[in-house]
Parts: C-alpha cells; sequence; structure tokens
C-alpha cells in the first residue's frame, strides 16, 4: 500500500516525466504504442489523485475542458465512427489533461522540481544529435517536417523536426530567464540551461525554421527590453516587428542579401525569396502562398459557422491551431483553446507584480501566440506549457525571492 505524500507524488511525478519525455522526443512520435502509454501514464496519474485526494474537486474551469474533451469525441464519432480517428485526438486529450494536471500542481510544483533538469538533457541531447545530422545533409531540415513514413528513418535515430523544435519555441524565453537568474544560485541548472541555450540556437539557425527564429528571438527581446505590463500590447510591439522585418527584407537591399548570406541553403532563405517573388507580383508566392491558403481556408470556415463551428461538417486550413479549432468548434473552441493554452503566462502576471516575472510572462505569452496562431504543431507538446513552463517560473520566484 503505497503511503500518502512522497511516494504517490513521486508516482504523478514518473507520470508526468514520461509524458514530458513522449512530447520532445522523436522516437516517440511514431508508434501507436507511445500514444497509448501517454494516456496510460495520465491514466494512472489520475488514479493516484483520487487515492490521495478525498474528495477530488475540480474547478469550473476544468470541468469545462472535460465537457469539450467529451465534444471532441463526439464530434469525430459522428465524423468517422473510428476508434482509430478517436485516438488520432490525443494530442486535444492532452491538452485537456495537461490543463487539469496544471491546476492541481498549483500549490505542489516541488514534487516535480527533478523533471526539469532531466527534461533539458534530452533536449540537449536531441538537439545535437539533430544539429549533427544536418551538417551533413541539410535537406533532413524539410524533409523531417512530412508526415510520411519516409521521415521514420531519421526520428528514431533521434533526428527531430517541428516536434522537436516549436516545444522549445514556446518556452525558450523563460528557459532563457530561468538560466539567467541559476547563475550563482544553482550551478547544474545554469551549466545545463546555458548548454541546452547553445544547442537550441544552433539547431534552429541551421535548420532554417524561420517561424522559430523569429518568435524565439522577439520572445528573448521582449524578456530584456520589454518592461510595459500589458501582454497584448506586447504582442502587438512583436508584429510591428514582423511587419518591420518584411518590409526591410523587400526594400532594404543590403539586408536581404545578408541574410540570404547568412541562411544559404536553409528554409529562410527560401522564404526570404518567396517574400520577394510575393512582392514583385502582387500575390502569394511559394510557401508563403500555401500558409496564405490555409490560413483562408480557416477564416473562410469561421466566416461560414462562426458561433459553433462546422464541427464534423469540415475543418480549418490546418496551418494554424487556434484558427482551426475556431474553424471547426466555434466560439466555445476558441475560448477553451485560450484558457488551456496561454493559462501559465496569464496566471504569473496576475499573480506576482515583479517586474522581471511579468516580463517573463509576457515573453512566454507573445511566443505561445505567434506559434499558435502561425503554426498547427501546438496540440502535441502542451506537457511543455502546461507542466514545464511553470516550473521555470517557480524556480524563478524561489531563486529571486518573488512575493505575491
Amino acid at each position: 500500500m503505497l503511503k500518502r505524500g512522497f511516494t504517490y507524488g513521486t508516482v504523478q511525478m514518473l507520470a508526468v516525466l514520461y509524458l514530458a519525455i513522449w512530447t520532445i522526443s522523436p522516437p516517440m512520435e511514431i508508434d501507436l504504442i507511445y500514444r497509448l502509454l501517454a494516456l496510460a501514464a495520465a491514466a494512472v496519474w489520475f488514479v493516484v489523485l483520487l487515492l490521495r485526494e478525498n474528495p477530488v474537486v475540480l474547478g469550473k474551469e476544468q470541468v469545462t475542458a472535460l465537457f469539450f474533451m467529451l465534444a471532441v469525441i463526439l464530434v469525430t464519432f459522428i465524423q468517422s465512427e473510428s476508434f482509430e480517428d478517436i485516438l488520432k485526438q490525443i494530442a486535444i486529450y492532452m491538452l485537456v489533461i495537461c490543463f487539469i494536471m496544471n491546476y492541481f500542481y498549483k500549490d505542489k510544483w516541488d514534487e516535480l522540481s527533478g523533471i526539469l533538469v532531466i527534461v533539458f538533457i534530452l533536449l540537449i541531447v536531441y538537439n545535437f544529435r539533430t544539429y549533427s545530422a544536418l551538417v551533413e545533409d541539410l535537406t533532413i531540415a524539410r524533409k523531417i517536417v512530412r508526415n510520411d513514413e519516409s521521415t521514420y528513418v531519421y526520428l528514431r535515430q533521434g533526428i527531430g523536426g517541428y516536434s522537436l523544435v516549436y516545444p522549445q519555441v514556446c518556452v525558450a524565453s523563460a528557459a532563457l530567464a530561468w538560466t539567467i537568474k541559476a547563475f550563482r544560485r544553482n550551478w547544474l541548472k545554469f551549466a545545463v540551461g546555458a548548454v541546452w541555450a547553445v544547442s537550441f540556437v544552433l539547431l534552429i539557425s541551421k535548420a532554417g525554421y524561420s517561424l522559430a527564429l523569429f518568435t524565439s528571438a522577439v520572445g528573448a527581446l521582449i524578456l530584456l527590453f520589454y518592461r510595459g505590463k500589458n501582454g497584448i500590447a506586447a504582442f502587438f510591439v512583436a508584429l510591428a516587428v514582423f511587419a518591420g522585418s518584411m518590409m526591410a527584407i523587400l526594400y532594404w537591399h543590403d539586408f536581404r542579401n545578408f541574410l540570404l548570406e547568412i541562411f544559404d541553403g536553409t528554409a529562410v532563405a527560401k522564404k526570404i525569396n518567396d517574400l520577394v517573388a510575393t512582392g514583385d507580383s502582387g500575390a502569394a508566392e511559394g510557401s508563403i502562398q500555401a500558409r496564405m491558403e490555409a490560413y483562408q481556408g480557416s477564416i473562410d470556415t469561421i466566416v461560414q459557422y462562426p458561433l459553433i463551428g462546422a464541427l464534423w461538417k469540415g475543418s480549418g486550413g490546418g496551418h494554424s491551431a487556434f484558427l482551426d479549432i475556431t474553424a471547426k468548434y466555434g466560439i466555445f473552441g476558441a475560448a477553451m483553446f485560450s484558457l488551456m493554452f496561454y493559462i501559465v503566462p496569464r496566471y504569473y502576471k496576475k499573480k506576482y507584480r515583479s517586474r522581471f516575472i511579468i516580463s517573463m510572462a509576457n515573453s512566454s505569452l507573445v511566443s505561445l501566440l505567434f506559434v499558435s496562431l502561425l503554426d498547427s504543431f501546438t496540440y502535441g507538446f502542451v506537457c511543455m506549457i502546461a507542466l514545464v513552463l511553470p516550473m521555470l517560473f517557480e524556480d524563478v520566484i524561489k531563486w529571486t525571492g518573488v512575493k505575491e
């Protein structure tokens, strides 16, 4: 019989650790068994919760999230009547599951404190493994993002694509803050954070994932230099920087050539050339055209089904997590996504008045907004956002002695 307290907490910690590893590990993207084990780990966590807390009381937001998950299952069943298709929605289920876990860890984050170092060491291993592969063959960066069996040979070797990069993009500014504050306070975490930062910058620079590069850079700038308290204002500042960068690429030839030399042969160079072609022709070209068509597909569905969404009748364009879920589940889906996906920076901004914590929260919020609006790879790595990201905040708060 397990004892209360530490032993129960350890079992739950191991369950969360598996979810975190499953989230970031390229080899575990592939086989169905790993998804089933993720569900099993979540089930174990909830069984232990029932043993630890009697009765288990959920907040209104968490109950609403469970209803949203049931709606997803129902809509998927009506649409396909296939258990396999229902299981494929595991990313959305994990969004709800990790959101509920986050709720129960509000005052117990110390139980998960050992996870951070393990997660970041694994990220370092996968980052350097992928970087080494890209040095040998840069075309792997584009091959690995395909959703077909041809990518399995790379994934099984620990070579990751979007699902390795974008979980890190979402927590990059917070991890930078964590590393800065760990200096002279926790040498192990400082060393791990510093090596991770180097591996991450090398990876995204070599791979040339333009959104990852821009979002990570903007998140770091907001963390270090933005002193406002409004996260949405920070997002619009980032949008202004984004628009200014696009204009500079189009009309400042020296700047454009400088970037093309730096990112020669990468996806960034291709995006720059597509942008120039788009500006010259007056119509979207290349990869920009594909993105615009995907966004337009989601927007058209939202306009057609603004309140309840298309449900089983259709979906979005497949290139924006926020737009796609709004297109499929309407205003309710958008509200639930926002509640669950942006909960961590919103929570810490509301709870603490420290300028550094607010900057940390704003930079995290801007990163999450950019990734969720401009890319679709967001549900699957929600464990990093709902469980790893708050641990970064908790360490910084502990080290700096911030008061509520």
